[in-house]
Order: structure tokens, then sequence, then C-alpha cells
């Protein structure tokens, strides 16, 4: 590992329609024992590229009988995209430190290549496909112990759109059911961090780090984020939300700490979104902004519907004493968010973490 990133990453670390979800299935019961895969790119093992092993496992998506794979990943920097279409997929690094997931990929500059003259909007986001370091087109994707880092600005100095959407992690129209822990998911520009699954994403980090410029960390569907750090390179907003099919879709961070620039945005919104924030800790350099919706004055056909209106809540939190950052929920209430009723029952990321960490211990 070089010493730029590992300098890097530990500054990052330091520095840092209920119609919809109810249509949605639970996940199948958990098996106990997962198809291994072993990784190492100096090649001691079976595989030196992670999309190597990822590509020979079985497509049987959507089989009864279909087993999780787990696919351990050595130390290492893999210089790679990775393209996951196959459900039940765990990747396992050995630290955030030390299993470094690289690429170096500017959204515009990926569509310009496929002939693309905007950004897509609407169904025509799975042009993206291909636009991050880490694409998602499938569901019960767990990421453990590992960094993912769009290098792009960093490899491309000179460049004056560097700073442009920069996608780490890209989940698509179907993916659901996404964790990490103890992950780095690293860009030095918009967005990324982009799960968008508006239908029925339900999305799960803890232990993490998130780091970019403008709507960083920016879901759409169902996210849950605890003990989490969030680092923003510029003075627009951090987080992002689009709910707008279902009232009970949320974002919800816990237990996080937010660190940026001076002047940094908390967040905003152009769809329906609901954000809440309990027992985070604010940097002293949070900007005097309250969480936001975005509108175009000039062009108000772009205005997206407002349908339930600001729903934006707070609990314990600690950072500076601005009055829209004080508590408008009780004790009680807050003590309801937990991810049983976050994730309506559908979903039991937590109890799956747990399973998956048990994985790794049985060498």
């Amino acid at each position: 590992m070089t010493g730029w990133w590992l300098r890097l990453c530990c500054g990052l670390v330091l520095a840092l329609s209920a119609q919809a979800q109810a249509a949605q299935l639970p996940a199948p019961p958990l098996p106990s024992a997962p198809i291994v895969l072993q990784v190492a790119a100096d090649g001691s093992a079976p595989f030196r590229s992670i999309q190597s092993a990822i590509d020979s496992l079985p497509q049987d998506n959507g089989m009864p009988e279909q087993r999780w794979a787990l696919i351990r990943i050595a130390p290492g920097l893999y210089r790679e995209k990775l393209y996951l279409q196959r459900d039940k997929v765990v990747l396992a690094g050995h630290s955030l430190t030390d299993t470094v997931i690289q690429y170096p990929e500017l959204r515009q500059h990926f569509l310009a290549r496929q002939g693309e003259t905007a950004l897509p909007t609407g169904q025509g986001l799975s042009r993206d496909w291909g636009a991050a370091v880490v694409n998602i087109a499938s569901s019960d994707i767990a990421l453990l112990d590992l960094t993912v880092h769009n290098s792009y600005a960093l490899d491309h100095p000179q460049d004056p759109l560097r700073f442009e959407h920069q996608f780490a992690l890209r989940g698509f129209e179907q993916a659901s059911r996404i964790l990490t822990d103890r992950v780095m998911l690293s860009s030095a520009g918009a967005d990324t961090v982009s799960l968008w699954n508006k239908q029925n994403g339900m999305y799960y980090h803890s232990r993490s780090y998130f780091s970019g410029r403008v709507d960083l960390f920016c879901p759409r569907g169902t996210a849950y984020v605890t003990n989490s750090d969030f680092v923003n390179y510029n003075n627009q907003a951090t987080l992002w939300h689009d709910g707008e099919l279902a009232e009970t879709q949320k974002l919800v961070v816990t237990h996080s700490r937010f660190h940026g620039v001076s002047g940094y945005q908390l967040g905003r919104r152009h769809y329906d979104g609901q954000f809440v924030l309990l027992h985070n800790k604010f940097s002293s350099a949070l900007a005097n902004q309250p969480l936001f919706r975005r509108t175009y004055p000039a062009q108000p056909e772009r205005d997206q519907p407002n349908r339930y209106g600001d729903r934006n809540y707070f609990y314990h939190n600690q950072g500076p004493a601005y009055d829209w950052l004080q508590d408008n929920l009780t004790a009680q209430q807050a003590e309801t968010y937990t991810t049983a009723q976050v994730f309506n029952g559908l979903w039991q990321p937590e109890q799956q973490l747990q399973l998956f960490r048990s994985w790794l211990k049985d060498k």
C-alpha cells in the first residue's frame, strides 16, 4: 500500500408511496454456509481481480436454493471497476486502510463516451451503468472492511470538471438491501454514495466513512446510518434524500459525526424527502442553513412535487446552537427509530451483519 493512500485514509478517518414498501417481500432466510472465494492482487489466491471472482459465481438470481457468496479480498490496491448483477454477495477486505478498490471515473465523461450530452433523469438513469467504481444492479449485497475510492479528481487535477459527479458506489433501480460496515466510500466530487432504487430501496451503513462534495450521501428510498463519519470538501449540502414514492421512506442518521470546510451545509432535497438525525455531532464549521428544498424560481417547471412538505426531525444532537438544529422529537419518539421500524420489518440488517461477521471468523 502506498504511503500517500494510507495518509489519505487516515486523514479522512480522523477528519472526518407506503405502497411501494408494502409490496416489498421480506429477505429470504439466511443460510448457514456461503460459497467462499479468495482474491489476492499478488497472485497468492485463485483470483487476482475481484471482478473475475464475481464473474465465476453461478448466476442463479431468484432461485430458492441460491447460496450466498463470500469473496474474501486480501490487502492490496485493486485498480478496477466492479459490476454486481448477482444477488447475495459479500465483499470482505482485510481493513479499510489496506484493501482498496480504486478507479478514476467522472460521470460526465463516462456519459459523453456513450454519446450522452446531458445527465440522465428518470428511467434514463440506467445509462449510468459503469459510471461508478462499484456498480450494483442486484440485491443483498454487503461490503465489509475495505475502501472504495473514485480517484478521478486526484488523478486529473487539471480538469475543470474534476469535482463533478464521482460515484464510488452506485445502486440501480432493482438494488436493495445494500449493507456496509467498516467501509470508506470516498471521492473528491459530488454524489459519492448514490444508491438509487427509489421504488423500495433499503440501505444500512454502520461504522463507515463517507467523503466528497455536494450531495455526497444521496439515497433514494430508505437508508439507516449509524456510528459513521461524513466529510464534506465544499460548502454545499452533505446529505440528500429522495423519498417521494412513499411517505414512510426516510434517511435516518444516528450516533454519527459530521465534518467539513467552513460553512458546509447539512443537507437538501429536490423531491419529497424525510431526514431524521439522532445523537449526532456536528463540527463548528456547519453553516447556519437548515435542511432545505431545492427549487428553481426562474424555471419553475423544474421544481419537483412537494406533497408532504418539510419533514426534518432532530433529537439530542451536538453542534452549533442553531434554532433549527434543536430537538423537535421527544426521547420516546426518538427511541422508535429502530431498524425494525425504519425498514417496516422487511429487513434485519443488524442480524444479517452478525452472520456475515461469524462467517469471517471461520477460517
